[in-house]
């Protein structure tokens, strides 16, 4: 009886962790109040981050990278009907430059808030935050 027990409990949070509420908590990564950041894109996952109040999205990967499962007009498409902007702002992986950095920067201090920035797993993007703050460059 015991083991019968246990075993629909695991059942029971391998359940609650496939379900779309658990999966959705865990889409982004917050590195701020204002500004969060996300890996690897499908259309159902970013459908989702949309519904989670995002204002702004700033898509750091380029379309043409090896791996890319979608594209940022195709982004663009879900996001405007739920009034969102999306940027485009492609960086090559490994290769953040000043000029970067700055025009980030700019569309940082000019869009609505909360926004969420899109790269292969997230790093790119934080890193790009991460220098603009440190440089002094990110009005909050």
């Amino acid at each position: 009886m015991t083991k019968l027990f246990w075993n629909g409990v695991v059942l029971a949070i391998c359940f609650s962790c496939t379900s779309p509420v658990f999966a959705a908590q865990n889409l982004s990564r917050a590195l701020t109040a204002t500004v969060s950041v996300t890996g690897q894109m499908t259309l159902d996952k970013f459908e989702q981050l949309i519904q989670q109040g995002f204002k702004s999205v700033i898509v750091n990967r380029p379309d043409q990278e090896s791996g890319n499962a979608v594209t940022v007009s195709q982004l663009r498409s879900i996001a405007e009907k739920s009034q969102v902007s999306v940027i485009y702002q492609p960086v090559i992986r490994g290769h953040i430059s000043q000029a970067n950095i700055e025009e980030f920067a700019r569309y940082y201090n000019e869009l609505p808030k909360p926004i969420l920035m899109v790269c292969r797993s997230g790093t790119r993007s934080a890193a790009l935050f991460n220098q603009a703050k440190s440089q002094g460059l990110i009005h909050e």
